[in-house]
């Protein structure tokens, strides 16, 4: 057996900093987004017109939300190590 080298550890980063956290805000954003969707389509069944605004407006947002995130996880950088996988 040869001699058992130590790795060296790379720079921790935030949670928040990471591809993880965008991913599951876009994955939370989808979700909403799909919800209000189904909100939507029972509004207009029931010919609830305020409810019909208030969840297209939800809707919106969730759809900016899912943009913005998948943008900023596309922007995250990635350790070198991993870059070449």
């Amino acid at each position: 057996m040869g001699r058992m080298r130590i790795k060296k550890k790379s720079a921790v980063q935030p949670f928040r900093s990471t591809l993880a956290y965008r991913l599951l805000l876009a994955v939370a954003s989808f979700i909403f987004f799909v919800f209000s969707i189904y909100e939507m389509v029972s509004a207009l069944r029931v010919n609830n017109t305020v409810a019909f605004i208030i969840a297209g407006i939800a809707g919106v947002l969730a759809s900016i939300g899912i943009f913005y995130n998948l943008g900023r996880a596309r922007d995250i950088g990635l350790p070198a190590p991993r870059r070449h996988r």
